[in-house]
């Protein structure tokens, strides 16, 4: 396997828990069941840069029928980003095992402009030799476009590309263009799945090939 390519959200970053967006929807000033759906309704353009924050939360609040200063912008971004910061140590532990073992690795994540400068300014994203961002390349999984500019940008064949990802619909896609993908369910069960496909891989001394 010459790459292995790990999703962000709900495999590097635990899922947030169910209270995570209080303080953003406190924030905001309207009920949850009102907030979330109007969150959601034009996401997909702030994940591929279609939409700037400042037109993508004036959005949510037109939806919601509220005023929107830009002023208020930083503190929504700041609170939203804040939702997918709990870094899962046991994901983590695995990335430096195989970054000591000699795996080649890339990150691939829908995520937004602000989110993708966040994640890279980590010291822990360091070992990602490329980090692969929707609001950068203007692509989402788990459209088949994204995952060729994946395996162009690290110069490889869907076949000698590991995709790890906590959602089906993504695992499918990257299947369906001829990628190995994993389906991350916890460290613990992705760590023997490694093992299994990928013997000594997170050994110190050992080298994907």
């Amino acid at each position: 396997m010459d790459w292995i390519v790990f999703d962000y959200a709900g495999v590097i970053s635990r899922p947030p828990p169910a209270d995570a967006g209080t303080r953003l929807v406190e924030a905001v000033g309207v009920e949850p069941a009102l907030f979330w759906p109007a969150y959601w309704q034009n996401r997909r353009a702030y994940d591929l840069g279609a939409v700037d924050a400042a037109a993508y939360w004036r959005d949510v609040h037109d939806q919601l029928g509220l005023p929107f200063e830009d002023a208020f912008r930083e503190r929504l971004v700041a609170l939203d980003l804040g939702i997918w910061l709990d870094l899962d140590p046991g994901t983590l532990e695995i990335v430096d095992g195989l970054a000591a073992g000699g795996a080649r690795l890339a990150l691939l994540s829908n995520a937004v402009v602000e989110m993708a400068r966040l994640i890279e300014g980590q010291s822990w994203s360091g070992v990602f030799r490329h980090r692969l961002f929707s609001a950068d390349l203007h692509l989402t999984k788990p459209g088949a476009e994204i995952y060729h500019r994946t395996c162009e940008v690290l110069g490889a064949q869907p076949g000698d590309v590991l995709f790890i990802d906590d959602r089906q619909e993504n695992v499918d896609a990257a299947r369906a263009v001829g990628m190995k993908a994993l389906l991350f369910t916890g460290a613990a069960r992705l760590r023997a799945d490694l093992e299994a496909l990928l013997p000594g891989a997170l050994g110190r001394s050992a080298t994907v090939r």
